[in-house]
């Protein structure tokens, strides 16, 4: 897998449902029956009759929020983040925030290791290098276009798919995201950020069962692999998704 962008909430409010449970997420849509919250990636309506209170923690500047950073300075906060979660004792916490890290690293190495042996074609890797730098800039239109381009060159690629649905997700364009995720699984059937990002594209049209059903199929992948951090991560979206879908 080559991006493995992070899908991180502002967690400007607490939200206490009337069942009990209670999670930091960011708000992005208030209407008079319900708001739509951004946890993790996963986005939710939540009916308000089914919310107890939301209370915001962190109120976020708009000067501060509409601030534009360079990859180099998300790299450096996350790391920052990592050290300052580590440092309060959050060692499972930091560990998450690190390997976030290392994935990228390993995956745009080995793109350019398959370069090197001639197992992948150079043009089609700099297509994805290219529309990775767009997806960090967020301009996913260009990024959609490149991984297009390589697409073109091969369409059955795993990396070329995923980085291709992970495009059109960014995009709002969903049932392509999905559409090009099942592809990537077809020829690499236990990818756990694959499952993931499914599950996120439908919650974002209201599938939250569906969204489950691909979330647990990640989570045995998780356990089979005993990938601990990883496992914590999608109990946790599991649980939120739980919330709506029991």
């Amino acid at each position: 897998m080559f991006i493995v962008l992070l899908f991180g909430s502002a967690a400007a409010e607490t939200i206490t449902l009337k069942s009990g449970k209670v999670f930091n997420g960011e708000i992005i849509e208030r209407a008079k029956d319900y708001v739509k919250v951004r946890y993790n990636g996963l986005e939710i309506y939540y009916e308000n009759k089914y919310i107890q209170s939301i209370d915001n923690q962190n109120p976020v500047e708009p000067a501060a929020a509409a601030q534009k950073e360079t990859p180099a300075q998300e790299a450096a906060l996350s790391f920052k983040a990592g050290m300052e979660l580590a440092a309060a004792g959050n060692l499972t916490e930091a560990r998450e925030e690190f390997e976030k890290q290392l994935n990228d690293l390993k995956g745009a190495l080995s793109i350019l290791d398959a370069v090197e042996k001639g197992s992948l074609n150079k043009e089609l890797a700099i297509y994805l290098f290219q529309g990775s730098l767009h997806m960090l800039d967020k301009e996913y239109e260009q990024a959609k276009a490149s991984f297009e381009k390589a697409w073109e060159m091969d369409p059955k690629d795993p990396d070329v798919n995923y980085n291709l649905g992970f495009a059109c997700f960014s995009l709002g364009e969903y049932d392509k995201s999905i559409a090009y995720l099942f592809v990537a699984l077809k020829f690499q059937p236990d990818d756990t950020s694959a499952y993931e990002l499914i599950a996120k594209d439908y919650c974002s049209v209201g599938e939250y069962q569906k969204a489950k059903e691909n979330l647990l199929v990640a989570r045995e992948l998780f356990k089979k692999n005993g990938e601990e951090s990883g496992l914590a991560h999608i109990n946790e979206l599991i649980r939120i998704v739980e919330t709506i879908v029991p």
